[in-house]
């Protein structure tokens, strides 16, 4: 008589599912491409290649407020624009077509 052993591991998952926290728009007024950023609240996220030093509009999605910076990684070491559901509809100049990472954060 052979008997064989199967031995069943049950495990759970406690990572946080990314969440849709913002959509950007390559043109003013959003228009254009449109990208919708995914992440963890408070974790800072590199655009796309096709998106990166594109973007001139944003929205972030109800209940957060969301920061852009030219450099990649969300450099704090330099100044970012912010918005929110209401704002963003057209970038300032000086980060217009040069966003490279944001983070959005509970408003």
């Amino acid at each position: 008589m052979k008997f064989t052993i199967i031995l069943l591991t049950f495990g759970t998952t406690t990572g946080v599912l990314a969440a849709d926290l913002v959509d950007f728009w390559t043109d003013a007024n959003f228009l254009g491409l449109k990208h919708t950023g995914q992440g963890n609240v408070g974790e800072c996220k590199n655009l796309p290649g096709d998106f990166n030093d594109r973007i001139s509009s944003a929205k972030a999605r109800s209940g957060y407020r969301c920061t852009v910076w030219i450099d990649a990684n969300c450099n704090t070491g330099t100044t970012g624009y912010s918005f929110d559901t209401s704002s963003g509809s057209s970038f300032p100049g000086w980060i217009n077509d040069k966003a490279s990472s944001w983070k959005c954060v509970r408003a």
